[in-house]
């Protein structure tokens, strides 16, 4: 009798202890919901982060770029001259002050960009040149038409660029005062840039801005599956992949304008050498002197033309 009595009192107490089938689903339920109100939460943070990093790359390369002037008095070209004829890319010019000395050896200004050593030099990542925001290196291998040894080669990518003239078609496309013809950027296709020539200001000039994901093409959002449509901006070593020209391009489609072109996108709807950017709602970019700012995706085409240009005299809008 004792021991039916511990028995049924046992499994009284077993049935106590477990969960009903509602019991559990409840459960889950509300791990579902707390899940789905913390994650968004978990991804801002982490956004959040990552657009620190970024800044902190453009704060780095700023601080470059001002080593470089107080060196030789003058920012470098957008695309410095090489052996030949050749261009290298400016980034070539500030390895040393990126604490990158023994890359800089290795890279050889008496050969073109796309030599044998210096293609090989170039496959480095870096990481003061890539936005963590941007798809995950390594990208793209360059096709057949890249030229010399690059071509076939994964290069270390570059996530910044800089705007060396400002297309006239920019202006006319966004219905804006007509310049007559293209207009200088920061710095200069044609020869180096001394601080004094900026005259529009250096805190109201930029400098370099990101324009990510190359050497993969994106269209408004969206990775086209192959390299951007010209053999060009494969990495940091690559002249087209640190400099460009901005065009303006349909926000749509993400095509660039042409001659008469009609796009007032300003930035996210093509990386071929146009502002782009995987943060949420603009993108990072720095100042001539030095300071990092946000710029938001909607600001103005005026003010954009304005802080892209060095002596244009324009004013920026109340939307900077």
């Amino acid at each position: 009798m004792k021991d039916r009595i511990l028995c049924r009192l046992s499994g009284t107490a077993m049935k106590k202890k477990a969960f009903t089938l509602v019991e559990l689903l409840v459960v889950i339920a509300i791990i579902g919901v707390l899940i789905g109100l913390l994650l968004p939460a978990v991804q801002a943070a982490r956004e959040a982060a990552r657009r620190s990093s970024c800044t902190n790359n453009l704060k780095q390369l700023g601080l470059s770029f001002h080593t470089h002037a107080s060196t030789f008095n003058t920012f470098p070209k957008s695309r410095p001259e090489g052996p030949n004829g050749d261009e290298m890319s400016w980034c070539t010019q500030l390895l040393d002050y990126l604490e990158e000395g023994n890359l800089s050896k290795l890279y050889n200004k008496s050969q073109a960009w796309h030599s044998a050593a210096n293609a090989a030099a170039g496959q480095t990542v870096i990481n003061a040149f890539v936005c963590p925001t941007a798809p995950s290196v390594p990208r793209r291998a360059a096709g057949s038409d890249g030229p010399g040894s690059v071509a076939g080669q994964v290069m270390g990518p570059s996530d910044y660029m800089v705007t060396h003239r400002v297309r006239q078609r920019f202006y006319t496309a966004n219905g804006l005062t007509d310049p007559g013809r293209d207009l200088e950027g920061a710095l200069s296709r044609s020869g180096n840039t001394r601080l004094a020539e900026i005259s529009d200001g250096l805190s109201k000039t930029m400098l370099i801005h990101e324009s990510a994901g190359r050497p993969n093409h994106f269209l408004v959002g969206k990775d086209q599956g192959g390299l951007l449509p010209r053999p060009e901006g494969y990495g940091w070593a690559d002249p087209d992949g640190g400099a460009g020209s901005l065009d303006g391009s349909d926000a749509a489609t993400g095509a660039l304008n042409g001659s008469s072109g009609t796009g007032k996108c300003i930035m996210s709807c093509n990386n071929d050498s146009e502002p782009y950017s995987f943060h949420v709602g603009g993108m990072v970019a720095g100042m001539a002197d030095g300071s990092v700012r946000f710029v938001q995706k909607d600001i103005s085409a005026a003010t954009f033309a304005a802080l892209q240009t060095r002596n244009n005299g324009d004013a920026l809008g109340n939307d900077w």
